[in-house]
């Protein structure tokens, strides 16, 4: 696993990202095909481990303790479900590439979400709010191999905005980071258990 990024390569998160003010990048190699790795990718249970579930639920708490949420046991977590949940897909080339985005005041503590909105995506980021897109990729490694890579940029609207998003970022990157990198074991374990 590693978070460098290979030279010259280019996704579609350029095309909604393309001068982040923070961005995160993992990857991990599977022993699949690219097809059996992009259709585990959509059926793993990416939130299984008990590390995203504690994560994820201290990431709710605020909304609870606030009354704006119901405390309850997080449902299996897969891709459909997290855009179902609000992270809107932006762009999809099956097979290959699923690009996914919501945009919100992400440092308050409930994350103040917007409602999905693709267009608002062609246009700059309003100022107070923050912009993060999301992807995943699998490309091709050789004789059954696929690398499996995903990606998270931020983009912020304004000045003000752009600093408490990296006081934010400062506490939480780290978890995020783990979370990701346990989602990305899951799809692999998904897709040794498969049969190509």
């Amino acid at each position: 696993m590693t978070r460098s990024r290979v030279a010259g390569d280019v996704n579609r998160l350029e095309d909604f990202a393309p001068n982040p003010d923070a961005a995160e990048f993992h990857r991990i190699e599977i022993l699949a095909s690219p097809d059996v790795v992009y259709r585990a990718l959509w059926t793993a249970n990416l939130g299984g481990s008990p590390i995203v579930k504690t994560l994820l639920a201290l990431r709710s708490l605020p909304g609870i303790i606030l009354g704006r949420a119901k405390r309850s046991e997080p449902p299996e977590v897969t891709l459909q479900s997290i855009v179902d949940s609000g992270f809107g897909l932006l762009a999809e080339d099956p097979g290959s590439e699923v690009v996914l985005g919501v945009s919100g005041r992400f440092w308050r503590p409930t994350g103040n979400l917007e409602r999905f909105d693709l267009e608002s995506f062609s246009r700059p980021v309003p100022a107070g709010m923050a912009r993060a897109v999301w992807n995943f990729r699998v490309e091709p490694s050789g004789d059954r191999r696929t690398i499996l890579s995903t990606e998270t940029r931020v983009t912020c609207g304004d000045a003000a905005s752009r600093v408490k998003f990296r006081l934010y970022w400062f506490v939480v990157r780290p978890f995020s980071g783990l979370i990701r990198i346990i989602m990305l074991k899951a799809v692999r374990e998904a897709a040794h258990a498969t049969k190509d």
